[in-house]
Parts: structure tokens; C-alpha cells; sequence
């Protein structure tokens, strides 16, 4: 798959994505709207690393896991904490 098809393919992800965001803006769904917003930033997220910063190599999904399960440590001691 050529470069430009990878990128405009990801801009309309982004672009959908960002659709999708604006409509969970406008329904009420509760407390499950901050879980699906988190969801779709989650998804934004993984897309751009993907896509713009090149992480599909073994080494950088590697790096990229040990900063997630970091994230994951310091978000539950932060839990724990309170």
C-alpha cells in the first residue's frame, strides 16, 4: 500500500473518529459517556502512532507496551492513593 493511500486513509479515520466525538457531545448517555470518549481518544491515539509515528516495528511496540503498562502502574497506585 503506497504511503499517500496509508495517510489519506488515516485522515478519514481521524476525520470519522472526530464525527463520532461531536455526536457522543450531543447525547446524554450518563456515565457512559466519558468511557466512550476515552474509547475514542484511545482509538485517536493508536492511530496517529501508527500512522505518523511509525511505530509497527517489533522494538517500538515493545517500548510503546512498557509505557502503557507504566501509565497503567501509575494510574492505579494514583487510585490506591485516594
Amino acid at each position: 500500500m503506497s504511503e499517500l493511500r496509508k495517510l489519506t486513509f488515516g485522515y478519514l479515520g481521524l476525520l470519522a473518529l472526530l464525527a463520532l466525538t461531536v455526536a457522543s457531545s450531543l447525547i446524554n448517555l450518563g456515565g457512559f459517556n466519558v468511557a466512550l470518549n476515552l474509547t475514542i481518544a484511545a482509538a485517536k491515539a493508536a492511530l496517529i502512532a501508527l500512522l505518523f509515528m511509525h511505530l509497527t516495528g517489533t522494538l517500538p511496540r515493545l517500548a510503546v507496551a512498557a509505557a502503557g503498562l507504566w501509565l497503567i502502574i501509575l494510574f492505579g497506585l494514583t487510585v490506591i492513593g485516594r
